[in-house]
């Protein structure tokens, strides 16, 4: 049952980007393959999130290998403080991203990136009013995205 339902939702991901992916000359991330990146890699930052969204890494990698950059990474000396699933996806689509100086918190607890799960059953953008935008492509058209 699991299977199925998260087949549904990778298919409801495909439909709903397929009219911006039909001339692109890559593959579409598999979960495996973020799954072997994650938990197989040597990461040079540790991250305080204990679970990343396959949607969003899935989205943020066709975007930029279609020549879009969506910001900085913002570590402090060790550990990623904003922009895990950035990371991830920079990382595996093999371009060059800015890092950014940040503080964190006295409370931030170091993790290794091997040891993160990924969360391949919910949309967190779908879930969020203030990022539901992200899930379709419309809003690459407002903002100033593409790679220089």
């Amino acid at each position: 049952m699991l299977k199925i339902k998260l087949k549904q939702k990778l298919n409801n991901y495909i439909q709903q980007n397929d009219n911006n992916t039909s001339n692109l000359t890559f593959q579409e991330l598999k979960i495996e393959t973020i799954i072997e990146f994650i938990h197989h890699s040597n990461h040079r930052y540790a991250t305080i999130q204990k679970v990343l969204c396959f949607a969003i890494i899935a989205r943020i990698y066709r975007r930029v290998k279609v020549g879009y950059y969506f910001g900085s990474i913002r570590i402090d000396e060790e550990m990623i403080i904003d922009g895990n699933h950035r990371y991830i996806a920079y990382r595996l689509a093999e371009i060059d991203f800015e890092i950014v100086k940040a503080t964190r918190s006295h409370c931030d607890e170091l993790k290794s990136f091997n040891d993160i799960v990924l969360d391949v059953i919910e949309d967190w953008d779908a879930n969020h009013p203030d990022h539901e935008k992200y899930c379709t492509d419309a809003f690459l058209q407002k903002g100033n995205y593409r790679r220089n």
